[in-house]
């Protein structure tokens, strides 16, 4: 099953179904054995049809139909397996219609488990084609480095790389005798530094290659992100002959995970991912509101950035995640017919956007 990208939520925007469409929201929590999803859907159709009793004929019809079909491509008695979340866009259709499914290695975040409209719910798919990102993890110390992808929230040994230490002529070799004890224990000292030189050399000159490695196979796999977890001035060696421009290369942590076993560097993962998109909406809050307080390219406020979109002119749509779904969507396709960015935040960040009513917009001009 495919992942949303953006091109995907631009065209669902812009998706008309005569009778409508049913917008599908499912997260599966791996400790859940019950199934609770599965109520949920079934509870979220019941409402629907509930609602739309005193519908036009052909609508309840089409609507009981389209109600069975998602109930039974969801009655396989099974629990959902990987990916941790499914989204599907379904028309509303007496007869088999046009369906769009996506499946995500996250649960999305959304306010309804299924909604009925007369186009898609697109805004909580923005969110979680944004959480989605395929990301390379690489664990670094002085004499081995760990290449690691992580696919749909999976974590999957790429390569693993090893310094291999041969000459070990110092520690094997004796001091010549000497008449001079102080002049014998510098010869042996000398001996210890020229090897530690040595060591030290080809240690960062292991970690510079293993940079470039790393960087080949990342831009062979098409990665969209990278975080290291090392020593930092391992990871300065590493960084600097990590040659692919197109994906940044973080450090998640200082951070010994050299041996752990996936399930730990997954825990670690996931909290290095958390506080670093948490640092990037503050600082992109902290943008889009100095733009709006003495700038001359913000909007603030949901009037402002509706006109700034109608226009045109908007570059970049901030929006707090929960501000009301109707005029969120509304922004948001607004965003995505004119080819701008959109992000949603939570959080501290989404708090700070408060004082603009939850939305902001960074102008082209």
């Amino acid at each position: 099953m495919t992942r949303p990208t953006l091109d995907d939520a631009r065209e669902l925007s812009e998706w008309r179904p005569p009778l409508g469409v049913l917008s599908v929201y499912l997260g599966f929590d791996p400790a859940d054995r019950g199934g609770a999803w599965r109520t949920e859907l079934r509870n979220g159709l019941e409402s629907i049809l509930d609602a739309e009793k005193e519908a036009e004929h052909e609508r309840r019809v089409a609507l009981r139909a389209t109600a069975k079909r998602l109930t039974d491509r969801f009655e396989d008695g099974e629990l959902r397996p990987p990916p941790r979340g499914e989204v599907g866009f379904v028309e509303v259709a007496e007869k088999a219609g046009t369906e769009h499914w996506f499946g995500a290695g996250v649960a999305p975040v959304a306010a309804a488990c299924v909604e009925l409209g007369p186009e898609p719910v697109v805004t909580p798919l923005l969110e979680l084609q944004g959480r989605g990102t395929s990301r390379a993890v690489v664990l670094i110390s002085a004499e081995r480095v760990r290449l690691l992808g992580c696919v749909e929230g999976t974590l999957e040994e790429l390569e693993d790389w090893e310094l291999s230490i041969t000459s070990l002529d110092w520690r094997e070799r004796k001091a010549h005798s000497t008449s001079n004890p102080a002049r014998a224990q510098g010869v042996g000292s000398s001996g210890h530094d020229q090897f530690d030189e040595r060591l030290e050399h080809n240690r960062q000159r292991f970690l510079g290659e293993c940079g470039g490695l790393v960087a080949n196979r990342i831009a062979a796999d098409g990665f969209g992100e990278a975080i290291a977890f090392g020593p930092s001035r391992d990871f300065e060696s590493f960084e600097g002959s990590f040659n692919f421009p197109r994906v940044e290369l973080i450090l998640g942590g200082d951070v010994d995970l050299i041996s752990a076993p996936k399930g730990k560097v997954g825990e670690v993962l996931s909290e290095a991912v958390a506080r670093l998109e948490a640092e990037r909406e503050r600082a992109l809050v902290a943008q889009v509101l100095a733009e709006v307080k003495g700038g001359s390219r913000g909007a603030g406020g949901p009037q402002e950035a509706a006109e700034a979109l109608a226009e045109g002119r908007v570059d970049h749509l901030i929006l707090d995640a929960t501000v009301n779904g109707g005029k969120a969507e509304s922004l948001v396709r607004g965003a995505l017919s004119s080819s701008a960015r959109v992000t949603l935040v939570r959080g501290e960040a989404a708090e700070s956007l408060g004082e603009t009513e939850g939305v902001a917009a960074i102008l082209r001009y």
